[in-house]
């Protein structure tokens, strides 16, 4: 669907591109492009981190939803600085191939991607919530329906228990080389996105829209929806009567965010994913993402690749 049909679907008298109108209620982190880049995309520059310092570019969900808050933490813990720089999946893996950064931080699985066969750990999961305009009556739906949706087979919120109006579904461009777990997940098999969606190009994107038109619905990391859920401006809508903000541990539409690198070095990497994997890291991680245990991850200290 092109934006000029979406508009009108919505019943907004606005045609153009997406704008964010100034709101206090706004993410105070600018999410930016969260897209998979190619291998030419230009060099990366991470800030330089000292002696025994390591660096993280990649995914944006892992860096805001995590690690810039536990940055601070394991410098006060262990003296060692983490620099961090938002991205996207192939940000990542080209950062760490090109031996500018430490870590690369991925939201769509290694296997399979220009990651796969380099070492990598699993260090939380994000939750993908499904969200609507903020003064949208209907409180959730089924995994049926929104895969429904996702199809273009369910079309219209009345057979969700709201007004008689069709559904402007915000679809992202998003990893299409990839098994991003959204897509893979609701549409199995390779089968395609609803031809009434508007596709987007940036999570900041899908958020703008939805919380600007009544008849809007996307799928973005919770990361990034809760701030606008909070100020009203978004409805977080539960998925099987499961919510990521109550339900964590059983919210049904999850992703693995892993971290790559270039080559596993124990006596400088081992202090960081200790202290991730601690109880002070995980509980940092869990303020918007699922923790994973070192169990879980197979992390098991400077042994984990063979090494230590």
């Amino acid at each position: 669907m092109d934006r000029r049909a979406f508009l009108s679907l919505a019943g907004a008298a606005l045609i153009g591109a997406p704008r964010r109108e100034p709101s206090a209620a706004a993410p105070p982190r600018r999410i930016g492009d969260d897209i998979c880049l190619s291998p030419s995309a230009p060099p990366i520059f991470v800030a330089s981190t000292g002696p025994g310092g390591l660096s993280y570019h990649g995914t944006h969900i892992l860096a805001y939803g995590a690690l810039m808050d536990i940055a601070p933490a394991f410098m006060a813990s262990r003296g060692k600085r983490l620099a961090v720089a938002g991205g996207g999946c192939d940000d990542g893996i080209a950062g760490v191939m090109r031996r500018v950064s430490d870590f690369g931080g991925m939201c769509c699985p290694v296997e399979g991607s220009r990651a796969d066969g380099l070492p990598h750990l699993v260090v939380a999961r994000d939750m993908k919530a499904v969200i609507a305009h903020g003064a949208n009556p209907v409180a959730g739906l089924s995994f049926a329906q929104l895969k429904a949706i996702a199809r273009g087979t369910l079309l219209d919120w009345r057979d969700l228990g709201g007004a008689a109006r069709p559904i402007a579904q915000v679809v992202r461009r998003h990893c299409a080389e990839y098994a991003e777990p959204v897509r893979t997940t609701l549409l199995p098999g390779g089968a395609a996105w609803s031809a009434n969606a508007l596709f987007v190009d940036t999570d900041e994107q899908i958020i703008d829209l939805v919380s600007r038109f009544p008849a809007g619905l996307g799928i973005v990391s919770w990361v990034f929806a809760r701030p606008l859920v909070a100020a009203g401006k978004l409805r977080l809508l539960a998925l099987d009567g499961l919510r990521p903000d109550r339900d964590p541990a059983r919210y049904p539409l999850t992703g693995a965010l892993s971290i790559v690198f270039g080559a596993w070095d124990p006596v400088r990497m081992t202090p960081f994913f200790d202290f991730l994997y601690g109880p002070q890291g995980r509980s940092i991680v869990a303020r918007g993402l699922i923790p994973v245990s070192a169990g879980e991850a197979g992390y098991r200290g400077a042994a984990t690749f063979g090494r230590g």
